[in-house]
């Protein structure tokens, strides 16, 4: 089954790099190296293991000027849909956590 994505996403080595850059102060995303706020205004602080780049194009590049730290609640509310309001993402997350008690929807396999 293909990946929504593709290759793009690279190595698991470029997945690490680009994990990095985005909390470092190099991205400009307010990282200090170790955390950074989810672009998302949704309050959570992110590390290397739990950010995760968000296209802010869907389903184009990861390249840096397309790519913004984001917590896995917050991209998975934002899917494909790449003109949603940061209040919009909000009500979206408030919905599953409603519908399912949870952040992130159980993954079915």
């Amino acid at each position: 089954m293909a990946r929504a994505g593709g290759d793009r996403r690279g190595s698991s080595a470029d997945r690490k790099r680009r994990r990095e850059w985005l909390v470092s102060a190099a991205s400009g995303f307010g990282g200090d190296g170790n955390t950074v706020a989810c672009y998302w205004e949704c309050g959570r602080e992110l590390t290397t293991s739990t950010v995760e780049a968000d296209r802010v194009v869907p389903g184009g590049s990861y390249r840096r000027d397309n790519i913004v730290p984001a917590c896995r609640p917050c991209n998975l509310a934002r899917s494909d849909d790449g003109f949603l309001t940061v209040d919009e993402i909000a009500a979206r997350v408030a919905a599953t956590v409603a519908r399912t008690g949870r952040l992130t929807p159980a993954l079915v396999g």
